[in-house]
């Protein structure tokens, strides 16, 4: 049985993006560190299982490095490999081209790397394997690169090596843009595909497949990443995917329409974070908190969101055993109060609300609001300040919160 492992988009000591030290947070090293860990698990997993062939494809790194340790990190990792007779095969991606010191980067015996001018394949006669790709020259790569690669090897597992945007998707660069087609018809019998972050099969004969990325770098990147274990038995092909990430982002929504105090609002989110952690193996998790429905604490929530996020950071620490960070805290709550019927009231909160309702465009504001204000007058509703326009409007969810706002929690 042949086996090889497909990997790609390791952005290796890229930084993990939207996160702030605060009291009771789990220690920022391990999360900075998360792309080395990322790679020493795949090389772990590697030994372990003894797969003799590693391919990765494109953006290993993220740019220019501010030294070598980065590289130096990655070349000691492929030593381990490479001492178990392990190959290794590399292109690389639109990161990579970015990158000078690559060039200059001496790799040990087993690593190979695909060279810019033009595809080629590696030979691998021990494995029955043939590689075939080729590395972008620059990070603007947007040719159809797939159309020149060479034609499969007789008696050879044929594998294709391209960081590249598949027609029709969503959310990338169209880096050496290509049809499924194209690959197809090549006649390789797996396609090996980097850039897209998400681990996806995009066809099973040929095998297409994308792996994702190896470890998460922001909350555009939740759920388990890792890599793409395949296994040739006479002469079929199966492939799984083999979780290498050491943090995992994760958005966690709670409707807390029925919550009336900010403790009951903690016990929801409580739950449902709870529900979420049971299929991370421990992994330290990085949260974003999204908080939904018509509820009467809603404004209590949009005007006192300090109060709001320690509590929602406590419960997360509590119900994680301190492996949960809490990135941001988002209100997506309505208030019970029917905002139509306030507006037509004849009162200063709905004299207000009309007021603020009307505030689509700072030109909104060029208005004489003495009327205003002397309704308002005894009332204990403050007008907001009129010589700050971006203050004024950014104060509109606020204000409508506070008219509305019935509990006292």
């Amino acid at each position: 049985m042949a086996s090889f492992i497909h990997a790609s988009d390791l952005h290796l000591d890229s930084p993990l993006q939207g996160l702030e030290t605060y009291e009771g947070a789990p220690d920022i090293e391990e999360i900075r560190g998360a792309t080395r860990q990322s790679l020493m698990n795949l090389v772990d997993f590697m030994l372990t299982e003894q797969v003799p062939l590693l391919v990765i494809v494109g953006d290993l790194y993220d740019g220019d490095w501010p030294d070598f340790s980065t590289g130096l990190f990655f070349a000691q990792q492929m030593q381990r490999l490479s001492a178990a007779g392990i190959h290794v095969a590399i292109v690389w991606g639109n990161h990579d081209a970015q990158n000078k010191m690559t060039k200059t980067l001496v790799m040990p015996e087993h690593v190979k790397i695909f060279p810019a001018r033009k595809p080629e394949t590696f030979v691998y006669n021990d494995i029955r394997m043939a590689v075939h790709g080729q590395s972008y020259a620059t990070a603007e790569t947007f040719q159809n690169l797939a159309l020149d690669y060479p034609q499969p090897r007789a008696g050879m597992l044929n594998i294709g090596l391209l960081h590249c945007l598949i027609s029709g998707s969503m959310g990338h660069l169209p880096y050496a843009p290509c049809t499924l087609d194209d690959l197809a018809s090549k006649g390789y019998n797996y396609w090996a595909l980097g850039h897209v972050h998400d681990y996806k099969v995009l066809r099973e004969n040929p095998s297409i497949i994308y792996p994702g990325c190896c470890q998460g770098r922001h909350i555009k990147e939740t759920g388990p990443k890792g890599c793409v274990l395949v296994e040739e038995d006479n002469g079929v092909l199966s492939h799984e995917f083999i979780r290498l990430d050491s943090v995992q982002w994760m958005t966690v929504t709670a409707d807390i329409s029925a919550a009336e105090t900010m403790g009951q609002v903690t016990d929801i989110f409580a739950q449902a974070l709870e529900a979420q952690l049971a299929g991370t193996d421990g992994r330290l998790c990085c949260i974003r908190a999204i908080l939904r429905g018509r509820t009467p604490v809603h404004g209590h929530l949009v005007i006192h969101p300090e109060e709001l996020t320690a509590n929602i950071r406590a419960v997360a620490a509590d119900v994680s055993r301190q492996r949960g960070w809490v990135e941001k805290v988002r209100v997506e709550t309505q208030s019970i109060v029917d905002l139509e019927d306030l507006a037509q009231s004849d009162t200063p909160q709905g004299e207000l609300l009309r007021y603020l309702q009307e505030l689509d465009s700072p030109a909104d504001l060029e208005v004489d609001h003495t009327a205003l204000k002397s309704k308002l007058a005894g009332s204990g509703i403050d007008f907001p300040m009129e010589n700050d326009t971006d203050l004024l409007v950014g104060a509109k969810d606020i204000l409508i919160s506070m008219l509305t706002d019935t509990t006292d929690t």
